[in-house]
């Protein structure tokens, strides 16, 4: 009998309930991603036109650093207080963190060109989809391949890191894919959580909370997976 059979749960209602609730992670989740994508075009607008996020970046380029410590202080915090914390306050913790994400995320037509993001985007977009269906209706308990999935993402890292220092693998189409196929599977994970969130936790500001930070690993997940995209995208293009 699969972990995740309806009799297992303890507070789930009706299908739906569940229904209403995945709606409203992905309410939360589109929400976010609208905010990246419409400070981003107001970034990259500002870039090109000389104004004041240009003029930010060429005085002050330790701007995007600051902006990369407090998106990292966001994401830790919102992991450890979810359970402690109002759900305007996690609300608004998620937001701010989709508006830092889409600063960072003007420099990107600049670097790769508006086509290439656009396509990336829409690749993104359908691996998400079909990840997150197969996350809301497969039986199999997926948390059981979390060891698995998390040693991979700390390899993936300790390989981005490398990277850095190694210019041959810069542009290694090896971590574009590598990097891809982990939130993939990651995504399918994080999916089937937002089920058991539903089912586990009883009425109140947790399980809202829980909606919220549920919308924001999603978020994470399909802002990986776009940017990874992106990196082959680019890799190839570099190659040809």
């Amino acid at each position: 009998m699969s972990d995740y059979d309806r009799s297992n749960y303890t507070y789930g209602k009706t299908a739906g309930s569940l229904s209403a609730y995945i709606t409203k992670v992905f309410g939360h989740m589109g929400i976010g991603l609208a905010i990246t994508a419409a400070v981003a075009f107001l970034g990259y607008y500002s870039v090109v036109t000389g104004g004041i996020f240009y003029k930010l970046l060429t005085t002050a380029p330790w701007f995007m650093f600051v902006l990369l410590f407090a998106e990292l202080g966001i994401a830790f915090g919102m992991g450890r207080a979810v359970s402690g914390m109002s759900s305007a306050t996690c609300r608004l913790m998620f937001f701010i963190y989709s508006a830092l994400t889409g600063i960072t995320f003007s420099l990107l037509p600049m670097t790769y060109g508006i086509s290439t993001v656009f396509t990336a985007f829409l690749f993104a977009a359908v691996l998400f989809i079909c990840c997150a269906i197969i996350g809301h209706t497969t039986s199999v308990d997926l948390s059981k391949f979390a060891g698995l999935m998390m040693g991979a993402l700390l390899a993936l890292i300790i390989m981005t890191v490398i990277s850095l220092f190694v210019p041959v693998l810069r542009n290694s189409l090896f971590i574009g894919y590598l990097g891809l196929i982990i939130f993939l599977g990651i995504t399918a994970w994080d999916m089937q959580k937002v089920k058991r969130f539903y089912y586990q936790v009883e009425e109140g500001e947790l399980k809202e909370n829980l909606a919220i930070y549920s919308a924001f690993e999603l978020y994470l997940d399909f802002i990986n997976i776009f940017l990874y995209i992106l990196r082959i995208l680019g890799s190839r293009s570099s190659r040809n």
